[in-house]
């Protein structure tokens, strides 16, 4: 796997989120709560980032996502998608 630019930064953010959603399946968060909590080392400057990662995430159908009464949306783990999240956490395990 590529890590150099904004692609290579872009699947590392999607690689963390997913293998955060494989360690913990029920979590479910917000685009802040997750940047928060799930990804600090990014700071504020990364909010961008994971949302532009869980909107393709998202457009996969591997992680669902639900407006709250804020409009903000929730996000959670497609759990019916889980195999195929795993194989692709261990192709990108490999290429490295």
């Amino acid at each position: 796997m590529k890590e150099e630019g904004s692609s290579g930064q872009h699947q590392l953010v999607i690689l963390a989120i997913l293998r955060h959603w494989i360690r913990s399946p029920d979590a479910k968060d917000v685009c802040d709560g997750i940047c928060k909590w799930w990804l600090p080392e990014l700071g504020d400057l990364g909010r961008k980032k994971v949302q532009q990662a869980l909107d393709m995430l998202v457009s996969w159908g591997w992680v669902t996502e639900r407006r709250l009464q804020s409009a903000e949306k929730f996000y959670g783990l497609n759990k019916n998608r889980l195999k195929e999240i795993e194989d692709f956490l261990r192709e990108a395990e490999n290429d490295n």
